[in-house]
């Protein structure tokens, strides 16, 4: 069986870095990127099973990024995982960041520091 793979969009190595570890131990085939540039390259290189995009980036927000994904035929249907450390779980509202009605919201979002367990499981439900 193949090792679904996962994209990793963050500009925090530690933050790479430790969900690298985790999708590895948990059998899953990890890439990142550092910035949305090398996401985009990425993107088309590897195409992802699922993307776990930050939402505080440089240049480009994960959010307007996470817009213009699901504009594109070729990767409007990989599953995304947002991430921030900014706005608790229970507080995110997509429609606060994306008022467009025809951009659905991402699959999932999480919190910094992750849960790891709800991390895997999530990634699970949406990889199937």
């Amino acid at each position: 069986m193949l090792s679904k793979k996962i994209l990793i969009i963050d500009d925090e190595p530690d933050v790479v870095a430790y969900l690298t570890v985790v999708l590895e131990s948990n059998g899953y085939k990890p890439y990142s990127a550092g910035d949305i540039k090398t996401a985009r390259r990425l993107l088309k290189e590897i195409h992802p099973d699922l993307i776990c995009l930050d939402i505080v980036m440089p240049e480009e927000t994960g959010i307007s990024f996470y817009v213009k994904l699901q504009q594109e035929k070729e990767f409007k249907n990989i599953p995304v995982i947002l991430i921030s450390g900014i706005v608790e779980s229970e507080k995110f509202n997509f429609r606060s960041f994306v008022k467009d009605e025809n951009v659905a919201p991402p699959k999932c979002y999480m919190e910094k520091p992750i849960n790891i367990k709800n991390f895997i499981w999530n990634i699970e439900q949406l990889t199937g």
